[in-house]
C-alpha cells in the first residue's frame, strides 16, 4: 500500500493524520457532534485494542479498517460519506414520484408509467450501431468508459427530455454502491439567477453540511458522480437557435455557462445535459470551444427523434388508426400517444369517429378529470381560459415557472370574477386563496426542480396553451414587448403541428404578423410544422441540426441563396432545383427525397448546389441534386493529383503534434479548403470515406484506425 496515497485519499475527506508508527495510521475527522477515528492497521498482525481503547475514552467513535490498498480505503469513504445505501431507495422515490405525476389524471390505479424507447440519432462514432440497443444503455455505455465525457441529449418541445434523463437517473438503482448520480432540473423564472449560482445551489442543496464542494467535484471528476442536467437551454436567452448566434455576443452567454460546466469534465467525468433541440451544439463556436479544451473531454450528442406509433399502441388500436386512416404523423407525440395507449376502448373507440379532435378531446379528458379528482365545480372550458391566462402571463414575464405563492397571485389577479363565481357554487365555499391553491395542484401544473416551483407539466400542454392565446388575443400584446419569447413561440408551432389543419393555418396567419422579428430557424419552424411549406427569401443564412419531413422546397414559395445547411435531416421531401443558389448542404441526411427538375436542364455555373459529406442512402439523389456529379475529373486533376488531396484531407483529422487523431467538422474542412478545389477535394473526400478511412456521422467526423495506418504507411 502507498502510505502517501492513503494520507492523501483521507485528507481529501477531511480527516487528519492523528498518530501513526510503522504498523498502522490513526486518521480523525474533528467535525459533527460525534468525531471519528478511523484506525488503519499497516501491518494486519498488529493487536490495536489497546489504542483503539485510548481514542474511545477521548471520546471518539473508533473503527478498524484494513484495506487492501488505498483505491479500497477510498471507495469506503465514498460510500459511507455519500450514503450510497440510502441512494437507490432516493432514485426509487424520486423516480415513482415523477412516474405518478405522469399517469394521475388518468384517474386508474391499473395504469401504470411506462418509459417507452424512442428512436434517435447519435454522433458516437466510437459506439454500438446495433438497432436493438436504446438511448439509455447507450449513455450507461458511455459512463463506463475511460475519460471525460460531455453528453448532449436534444429534443424538440414535447418530445420526451425529461423523461429520458429521469430514466437514465432511474437507470443508476442497484448500482450506486461506487457510483452516485446527481440530477438537477432547471428552469427559468423571474429571478434569472446566473446557471453557475444555480447549479452549484443544487449541488449544495443535494449533500449535507460535511460535504465540502471540493470533494464534490473531486468525485465528479473521477466519474463517481455523475451529473445529470435536465433543461439546459431553460437559462439560455430566448434567441440563442443558430450556431453562430444571430447577434455578436449570443454566443457568449453559452460559453458562460459552458465553461462552468468545462471546469468539471476532467479525468472521468461524465456530464449529461438535456436541452430543447438548437443549434448551439452543432455550430463551429461549440466545436471551437470544445476544442479550446485540448482534448480534456469528448462531447457525444443525441437527438431524439419522433416515436413510432407501432411502439406505443396495441395492434387493435393501431388497425383501427390504419382503417380510420388518421394520419400517423399527426399523433406521433409522447404527450399524445400516452393519452391513446392509457384511455378505455369505449373513449378510443369515440375518438376515432372523430380523430382530427384527438388534441381537444385531451384537453376536454384532463379538465373534466380533474373535476373529479380535486372537486372542481370550475367546467372544462373556463379551466382552460385559467391556464391560458396563466400562460400568457408567463409569456410576458418570460419565466417557464414561477414560485408557487406567486403563480397563485397571478391565477387570482387575472381571473378575479370568475374565481368569486366558482367559490360561491363550490359546496364547500372556499376562499380565493384557497381555490387558488387547489389550481396550483392542477394535472396542467407541476412542480419543477428541488425548490417550491410550479410550471407546466410537459412543453407540449404549454405550447397548445400559448398557441390557444394567440388564437383568441391574436400577438397585439406579443408586438409592445422589446424582445419575443421565442422558445415559448416554439412549443406553440411544435405543439400546433399535431392540432387540425384549419387551427395550424389559423396559428400560422396570426404569427405571420411577427415574422419580421423571428430568428432565421423559427421562421423555418412555422412554416415547416405549420404549412409544410417553405417560405420566404434567404441569403447568406446558416441552417443547422433542422430536421424536415414531407415538406415542398418549391421556387414560387422560396428561395435560398449563398445559404448552407448543416447535419440536417430531410425526409420525403422534394426540392425544386431553382430554389437553391450557390447553396451546399454539409454533413445532411436524405431519406426518400426528390429532386423536381432535371440538373441538366441548368447551366453548369448556374443554381448550384454542394453536398458535402451527405448521405442519400442509395436512391442518387445527391448525384441528381449536387453538382459535384457535372465536375469533369480530367479538368480537377490538372490542378491537384487524388495523392495530394488525400494528405491534406487525411492530415486535418491529426492535431499540431501530428500524431493525435482529433474529430473534424465536415463545414470546417470545406472551408480550409480553396472555394475553386472544394468540388473535387470532396470527392476524394467521398472516397476516402467509402474505403472506410474516414467515418462520419452527421457534420462530425473522424479517421478510423485503418485511415490512421492507410496515412501513416502512405504519407509520412
Amino acid at each position: 500500500m502507498d502510505i502517501k496515497k492513503l494520507d492523501a485519499v483521507f485528507e481529501r475527506y477531511g480527516y487528519e493524520l492523528k498518530q501513526s508508527s510503522p504498523n498502522y495510521r490513526i486518521y480523525v475527522l474533528p467535525q459533527g457532534m460525534y468525531y471519528g477515528a478511523e484506525i488503519v492497521p499497516i501491518n494486519t498482525d498488529e493487536n490495536l485494542s489497546a489504542i483503539t481503547e485510548q481514542y474511545s475514552k477521548l471520546g471518539y467513535a473508533c473503527k478498524i479498517n484494513n484495506f487492501a490498498d488505498e483505491k479500497a480505503a477510498e471507495d469506503y469513504l465514498f460510500k459511507g460519506f455519500f450514503q450510497t445505501k440510502l441512494a437507490n431507495k432516493k432514485i426509487e422515490k424520486r423516480y415513482l414520484a415523477f412516474a405518478q405525476k405522469q399517469v394521475k389524471h388518468y384517474g386508474d390505479n391499473n395504469i401504470k408509467y411506462e418509459y417507452i424507447h424512442v428512436p434517435y440519432a447519435s454522433n458516437d462514432i466510437v459506439g454500438s450501431n446495433n438497432v436493438e440497443r436504446n438511448i439509455i444503455q447507450d449513455v450507461n455505455d458511455i459512463i463506463k468508459r475511460q475519460g471525460a465525457h460531455l453528453i448532449v441529449i436534444e429534443a424538440a418541445a414535447g418530445f420526451g427530455k425529461t423523461c429520458t434523463a429521469f430514466e437514465l437517473f432511474h437507470s443508476f438503482k442497484n448500482r450506486t454502491d461506487f457510483i452516485k448520480p446527481l440530477f438537477t432540473e432547471l428552469s427559468r423564472n423571474r429571478e434569472a439567477k446566473k446557471f453557475k449560482y444555480v447549479l452549484w445551489s443544487e449541488i449544495e442543496s443535494e449533500y449535507n453540511s460535511l460535504i465540502k464542494s471540493d470533494l464534490v467535484i473531486y468525485n465528479i471528476q473521477q466519474g463517481k458522480i455523475p451529473l445529470i442536467i435536465d433543461g439546459f437551454d431553460e437559462l439560455l436567452s430566448k434567441n440563442i437557435d443558430t450556431g453562430r448566434g444571430e447577434k455578436i455576443n449570443d454566443f457568449e452567454q453559452v460559453e458562460t455557462m459552458l465553461s462552468t460546466i468545462g471546469e468539471l469534465l476532467k479525468t472521468n467525468a461524465k456530464i449529461i445535459l438535456t436541452s430543447r433541440k438548437t443549434a448551439i451544439f452543432s455550430g463551429e463556436e461549440f466545436n471551437s470551444w470544445v476544442e479550446s479544451y485540448e482534448s480534456a473531454f469528448s462531447v457525444i450528442r443525441y437527438q431524439i427523434e419522433k416515436p413510432e406509433v407501432k411502439h406505443w399502441l396495441p395492434k387493435n388500436r393501431l388497425d383501427e388508426l390504419y382503417k380510420q386512416q388518421v394520419p400517423l404523423e399527426h399523433i406521433s407525440n409522447p404527450v399524445l400517444l400516452t393519452y391513446l395507449r392509457n384511455i378505455c376502448d369505449n373513449e378510443f373507440s369515440s375518438l376515432m369517429k372523430d380523430p382530427d379532435s384527438i388534441v381537444d378531446k385531451y384537453f376536454e379528458y384532463l379538465l373534466t378529470r380533474e373535476q373529479e379528482r380535486q372537486n372542481l365545480v370550475i367546467p372544462p372550458e373556463d379551466q382552460l381560459l385559467i391556464f391560458k391566462n396563466l400562460t400568457k402571463s408567463f409569456a410576458l414575464f418570460d419565466v417557464t415557472c414561477e414560485t408557487r405563492s406567486f403563480v397563485k397571485e397571478l391565477i387570482i389577479d387575472e381571473n378575479d370574477s370568475l374565481l368569486k363565481h366558482y367559490r360561491v357554487l363550490s359546496p364547500s365555499k372556499p376562499t380565493l386563496e384557497e381555490l387558488a391553491d387547489t389550481l396550483t395542484n392542477h394535472a396542467l401544473l407541476d412542480r419543477i426542480g428541488n425548490n417550491d416551483y410550479i410550471g407546466f407539466i410537459n412543453e407540449f400542454i404549454h405550447g397548445i396553451l400559448f398557441g390557444e392565446v394567440l388564437l383568441s388575443e391574436n400577438t397585439n400584446f406579443l408586438e409592445e414587448e422589446n424582445s419575443l419569447p421565442e422558445d415559448i413561440l416554439e412549443r406553440a408551432i411544435v405543439s400546433f403541428s399535431y392540432e387540425k389543419r384549419e387551427k395550424r393555418e389559423l396559428l400560422w396567419n396570426i404569427l405571420n404578423a411577427l415574422k419580421p422579428r423571428l430568428s432565421s430557424s423559427l421562421k423555418m419552424l412555422m412554416d415547416t410544422n405549420l404549412k409544410n411549406l417553405v417560405y420566404g427569401q434567404f441569403k447568406s443564412t446558416p441552417f443547422n441540426s433542422v430536421n424536415f419531413q414531407n415538406i415542398s422546397f418549391a421556387k414560387e414559395n422560396c428561395n435560398f441563396n449563398n445559404c448552407i445547411f448543416t447535419d440536417s435531416k430531410f425526409e420525403n421531401c422534394i426540392f425544386d432545383l431553382s430554389a437553391f443558389i450557390n447553396s451546399g448542404f454539409i454533413g445532411c441526411k436524405f431519406i426518400n427525397c426528390a429532386v423536381q427538375m432535371g440538373r441538366t436542364n441548368l447551366p453548369i455555373d448556374n443554381n448550384s448546389v454542394y453536398c458535402y459529406g451527405c448521405e442519400d442512402f442509395g436512391n442518387n439523389f445527391i448525384s441528381d441534386f449536387s453538382n459535384l456529379d457535372i465536375v469533369r475529373k480530367d479538368e480537377c486533376n490538372d490542378y491537384k493529383t487524388t495523392a495530394n488531396y488525400e494528405q491534406i484531407i487525411l492530415s486535418k483529422y491529426f492535431r499540431v503534434d501530428g500524431k493525435t487523431p482529433r474529430m473534424k467538422l465536415i463545414s470546417s474542412i470545406k472551408e480550409d479548403i480553396l472555394e475553386q478545389d472544394r468540388e473535387y477535394a470532396f470527392e476524394v473526400f467521398h472516397k476516402l470515406k467509402k474505403a472506410g478511412y474516414i467515418l462520419t456521422n452527421g457534420n462530425n467526423s473522424h479517421i478510423s484506425q485503418e485511415g490512421i495506418i492507410f496515412y501513416n504507411k502512405t504519407y509520412r
